[in-house]
C-alpha cells in the first residue's frame, strides 16, 4: 500500500464508503441503489403480471392469497463514477506538508471508491502528469495510490480555474466530483466549472487544503513577499493593521465561495494541515454526510 495512508487508517476506512445524496443512475453493475429496476436481491414492490413477463418472477405465495398473478420487482445495483481533481499548481507545493495533505485526501477518496466497487478517475489539474482514466476494483488500489504519490506540480505559472474548466468538459454525466485545492485565486472560473458539473448532473464536493499561516498569518517585521506562481515581488511591513486587512480579505474571499456553494447545495470542507487527517475524514466529512458505514 502507498505511504500516503497508514495501515491503521486504511483498516478503519475499510468499514466506510462514499455516501451519495441522490439515487445512482450508472451504466455498469455495482453496489449502489439505482433508479432502475433489475435483478438485485433488494425487493422494491409488486406489479400485476403482463403477457411477456418472465414467469420466474411470479410470486406464487401472493397468488395463493389473492388468486392474481403478481411480479416481484427488485432494485438494480449500479456503480458510482467518482472523479477526483487535484489542484497541481505551484501554490499547492509552497510547503511539502500542504502538497502531501492534498495527495492524502485524494488517496482517501481513491480507497473509499475502489474498495466499494465504484469507478474512479484522478485528474491532476494543470500538471504535466496525465490523468488516470476510469478504473475499478480493490486490486487497482495500490496502483492508483502510487500514481497519486508520483503526481508532479505544474512546471509553469498556471491558473487552476482555467485548467479545471477544460477538464470538466471531458467529465462524465452523473458522477461524483471531488475538487481538492486551496482555492486561493479568483473564483470565477471555479464557479463556471461547478455550474458545468451540475449541468451534467454531478454531485460536487470541495476540499480546501490550507496551511495555518495562509488562514491566519503570524509574521512580523519587514518582509519581501514573492508570488510562487507569478514570481511577482512586494515589500511589506507586517504590522497588526496589515494582518487585520489580510484576515478580512481572506474571510471575504472564503465567504464568496461559501455563498456560491450554499446557493447550489455544495459543501466546502476545510482541511488545515495542522488538523489530523483522521479529524478531517471522521469528523468533517462524516458530519457533512459524505462518508458512512
Amino acid at each position: 500500500m502507498s505511504t500516503l495512508l497508514s495501515p491503521v487508517l486504511t483498516k478503519r476506512l475499510a468499514n466506510f464508503s462514499l455516501t451519495t445524496r441522490q439515487t445512482v443512475r450508472g451504466g455498469h453493475k455495482g453496489e449502489r441503489r439505482s433508479q432502475r429496476l433489475g435483478s438485485s436481491l433488494e425487493f422494491s414492490d409488486y406489479r400485476l403480471y403482463s403477457p411477456g413477463d418472465d414467469l420466474r418472477q411470479i410470486d406464487w405465495n401472493t397468488y395463493a392469497r389473492t388468486e392474481k398473478y403478481y411480479i416481484k420487482r427488485f432494485l438494480d445495483e449500479q456503480e458510482l463514477p467518482v472523479s477526483v481533481y487535484i489542484d497541481s499548481t505551484k501554490s499547492m507545493g509552497i510547503h511539502e506538508e500542504k502538497w502531501l495533505r492534498a495527495k492524502q485526501m485524494a488517496a482517501v477518496f481513491t480507497f473509499l471508491s475502489l474498495a466499494n466497487s465504484d469507478r474512479l478517475s484522478v485528474t491532476p489539474v494543470a500538471s504535466s502528469t496525465r490523468a488516470y482514466p476510469y478504473t475499478k476494483g480493490k486490486a487497482m488500489t495500490k496502483k492508483v495510490m502510487d500514481y497519486i504519490e508520483d503526481v508532479s506540480l505544474a512546471p509553469e505559472n498556471e491558473a487552476f480555474g482555467d485548467h479545471l474548466l477544460k477538464n470538466v468538459d471531458r467529465s462524465r454525466q452523473g458522477s461524483f466530483s471531488i475538487v481538492i485545492s486551496d482555492f486561493l485565486e479568483d473564483p470565477s472560473k471555479l464557479f463556471s466549472s461547478i455550474k458545468k458539473m451540475q449541468a451534467k448532473r454531478q454531485q460536487v464536493l470541495l476540499i480546501q487544503v490550507l496551511l495555518p499561516e495562509e488562514k491566519d498569518p503570524n509574521y512580523a517585521g519587514d518582509l519581501k513577499l514573492i508570488d510562487v506562481e507569478s514570481s511577482g515581488e512586494r515589500d511589506i511591513s507586517m504590522n497588526p493593521r496589515v494582518i487585520k486587512q489580510y484576515r478580512e480579505r481572506f474571510e471575504e474571499h472564503t465567504n464568496q465561495i461559501k455563498s456560491f456553494c450554499n446557493k447550489r447545495g455544495i459543501d466546502l470542507v476545510p482541511c488545515l494541515t495542522s488538523d489530523s487527517l483522521e479529524e478531517t475524514i471522521f469528523s468533517s466529512l462524516m458530519k457533512k454526510g459524505w462518508i458512512g458505514r
